[in-house]
């Protein structure tokens, strides 16, 4: 009696983390696959791993899980350095360092790419201190030849920085650009109520 309770209250925890994954942006099957597939989600014998590891927490479980799932859609970028945390400021705001190579978009698509750019963010977030609630923003251009190609990059990041991490970003910097970069980017900060230094 008593192990069919405790199985009873395992399948309840399984459940409720299903429910909290099912209520977020959903996971690619590929995702799924990295942990074992039941249907769409991932199997019980997985989620029953992460529970163990967060004592039994649900939600502590689901984030961790999907944080996982995630960060193994973007090993090879991982891996390749295109997009990480690199430590701190002076003021303990986490730096993230993009390195984005000219023809990623040829190979990525921009969906993609915002979903590497949100897991970055998060990660970054995520390693703030409770006192720091700001990130920077440090590009890499020399992976570009074509100045127009990497202020439509930088554009989009900081528009989606903008509207979904309002107040969220300190200042954002371009290393190595393009001399052009210069003058298009004159005419592009008319339209951003950002600060940024280039």
């Amino acid at each position: 009696m008593g192990s069919e309770k405790k199985e009873e209250k395992v399948r309840e925890r399984i459940e409720a983390v299903l429910r909290i994954l099912k209520k977020q942006a959903p996971l690619s099957m590929k995702q799924y696959k990295r942990c074992g597939v039941q249907e769409k989600f991932c199997n019980d014998a997985c989620i029953e791993r992460f529970l163990k590891a967060k004592g039994e927490n649900v939600k502590k479980a689901a984030k961790h899980l999907r944080a996982h799932l995630i960060a193994d859609e973007f090993s090879a970028e991982l891996a390749d350095g295109v997009a990480y945390v690199s430590g701190n400021d002076d003021e303990g705001r986490p730096v993230l360092i993009f390195r984005i190579k000219q023809d990623y978009p040829k190979f990525h698509s921009q969906k993609s790419y915002i979903r590497l750019l949100v897991f970055t963010l998060e990660v970054a977030i995520s390693s703030m201190s409770r006192f720091v609630d700001q990130f920077v923003l440090l590009f890499d251009a020399s992976f570009f030849r074509s100045s127009p190609a990497f202020l439509n990059l930088f554009m989009c990041t900081l528009k989606i920085v903008g509207d979904y991490y309002p107040g969220r970003l300190h200042k954002a910097f371009v290393i190595d650009p393009h001399s052009l970069f210069h003058y298009l980017w004159k005419v592009a900060i008319i339209c951003l109520p950002f600060k940024f230094l280039v």
